[in-house]
């Protein structure tokens, strides 16, 4: 849904997929039509030189065979035929026997492949290049391969054997009489297993494929390389029921071929990667192409997006700033086109909005501060009138050293509260100025008032916005212990916040206010807004709003009342302007 939604809203996104649909969705499937094309392209001439290739080796060993085959004609002879026969004199005929078989050698090419050749009568009598003339075990006639070639006089068998410790092929036929037809023995020719594996080891193969030979039975004859086993994947019922072709299995590829002469299966496979490798080569310029093309183009549209869409990204950017109450922003664009403009008459704006807000707040304050100065023309005669009303009453009482002692404070109170025609004092000068406004208080109600202050010394070092205190403790006094029965008393203690900040309470255990009372001034300090004077906070919105206006944001009081115990007002203004 994100995405969804990034797509909807953002121009570069729809820029985006447009590239994407023209050109890069094209791209790939011409790069994957081609691909496919060009993989059953090379594929296929793959398999056809595999199967070239099979049917060249098995042509190859079919020729040995067929050569071989020939030393059969001996069977045949007239000298051959009598020794089988005759159970008597056999000397001269094993001698024309032998005598035929070198004849033999020396008119056939593979006749050096040929280890021995052995003619075998039905009753054991035997000739052989090895042995001369002699007698077999009849028990051996009895037993493969002489069994099967009575059952098949047509066939000739050939079977792995070793002769003195060597490999080889044992080829036994038998030999028919011409005249009765019957089986009268048989001829076996010991073939040297090496010129096998040489034509198998010359063939033009890759090395990464696999031949095996099987014979009819299915043992394996010859294998390349030497120590090669059936692969696990071989279907052996399809290539039983077929003479040749090819077949994939996993990721192998399989080609056979089946020899008419002896019967034996010729299996090639090799790994698909090495079949289709060209296929891959091409797989991998047109992966190239599609990536150079890909790049060239994610390129064009980011040239294109940072003339047309990074300019109204920025654009866009700067007016959120604006609008979340940032007016020093600025659009910068060196273009001449229409997004230029638009940023130019943005920048305009906002200079605009900064006078018009500039002169507003400069209006704000004077009317503040003309509220101010107004709010201390009604409270200090009526705070002047009352101390001169006090000093009058304690000269007629002739207590001379409490009229000069009150004389002296309300001197310090106004010289503070006029401090030059400054705003901001230090924090020691206002807290001097409340002293001298308790002490003058405190001659008025010393039987019902008690002060003590809680100061850590550092935080006098800084500076407050004068007569910020005074009329905070005015209302402890006239608002809380005055309309309390008892003493009462008012606390002062002033320290740093784990934030750095300044905090000075003002406690007084007078009578305190309603939880709903409570709620309402402090909705209406909040809002600016001050009360009426019988509710005894015209002064304290005053001076929230002198904290709000000369630090801002978090400072200023909050209040804390306990009805029939007492209030906590809190005031928090920043270290700031340090004199020591």
């Amino acid at each position: 849904m994100k995405f969804i939604k990034w797509i909807v809203s953002s121009l570069r996104a729809k820029l985006l997929m447009m590239f994407l649909f023209l050109t890069v969705i094209p791209l790939i499937l011409v790069g994957m039509i081609s691909y496919m094309k060009s993989y059953d392209i090379f594929a296929q001439k793959s398999y056809s030189l595999a199967q070239i290739q099979l049917a060249q080796l098995r042509s190859e060993y079919d020729e040995v065979i067929q050569d071989i085959k020939r030393f059969t004609e001996i069977g045949k002879k007239d000298s051959t035929v009598h020794f089988l026969i005759d159970k008597q004199n056999t000397a001269e005929e094993s001698k024309s026997i032998l005598g035929m078989i070198k004849l033999y050698r020396e008119s056939y090419q593979y006749s050096d492949s040929i280890m021995n050749i052995k003619i075998i009568g039905l009753d054991g009598k035997a000739v052989s290049e090895d042995r001369g003339v002699h007698q077999l075990d009849r028990q051996a006639l009895t037993k493969p391969p002489f069994v099967t070639l009575l059952d098949e006089p047509t066939k000739t068998l050939i079977e792995p054997i070793y002769k003195n410790s060597n490999p080889a092929l044992s080829m036994t036929s038998t030999i028919v009489s011409d005249s009765s037809e019957e089986v009268i023995g048989f001829i076996d020719i010991v073939i040297k297993a090496s010129v096998f594996k040489e034509i198998l080891h010359d063939a033009s193969l890759s090395n990464s494929s696999t031949v095996q030979i099987q014979s009819e039975s299915g043992t394996i004859l010859f294998s390349y390389p030497q120590f090669a086993k059936t692969s696990p994947l071989l279907d052996q019922k399809s290539i039983e029921e077929n003479s040749s072709g090819y077949f994939t299995k996993g990721s192998t590829f399989f080609v056979y071929d089946t020899s008419e002469l002896t019967g034996w299966k010729f299996i090639r496979y090799t790994p698909l990667t090495e079949i289709t490798k060209e296929a891959n080569e091409i797989r991998s310029l047109i992966v190239l192409t599609v990536g150079s093309i890909l790049i060239f183009t994610i390129g064009l549209y980011i040239f294109i997006t940072s003339r047309l869409i990074l300019p109204l990204r920025l654009l866009k950017r700067k007016m959120k700033q604006a609008s979340q109450g940032d007016l020093e922003v600025k659009f910068e664009n060196k273009g001449t086109d229409e997004i230029s403009e638009l940023g130019e008459n943005f920048n305009s704006m906002l200079i605009k909005i900064k006078d018009l807000l500039t002169k507003s707040i400069n209006e704000q304050k004077q009317l503040k501060k003309a509220e101010l100065r107004t709010m201390q023309a009604q409270i200090n005669p009526h705070f002047l009138y009352n101390s001169l009303e006090t000093i009058i009453w304690m000269a007629e009482a002739r207590k001379t050293g409490q009229v000069i002692e009150i004389t002296k404070a309300l001197s310090h109170f106004f010289r503070i509260s006029l401090s030059k025609g400054k705003d901001v004092i230090p924090l020691e000068d206002e807290i001097n100025h409340i002293r001298n406004y308790l002490t003058i208080q405190k001659m008025r109600y010393q039987d019902i008032l008690d002060v003590t202050f809680h100061l850590n010394e550092d935080i006098l070092e800084y500076e407050i916005i004068k007569l910020t205190l005074q009329p905070i403790v005015e209302n402890a006094i006239y608002h809380g212990i005055k309309n309390k029965r008892g003493k009462g008393f008012v606390r002062i203690k002033g320290d740093f916040t784990p934030e750095g900040y300044i905090s000075i309470d003002v406690i007084d255990n007078g009578i305190g206010m309603k939880e709903d009372k409570l709620e309402e001034i402090r909705s209406q300090l909040s809002q600016g807004v001050p009360f009426e004077k019988e509710q005894g906070g015209f002064g304290m919105v005053n001076v929230h709003q002198r904290i709000h206006l000369h630090y801002g944001e978090p400072f200023g009081l909050t209040i804390n009342s306990w009805y029939g115990s007492g209030t906590r007002v809190s005031l928090i203004i920043p270290a700031e302007g340090r004199n020591r």
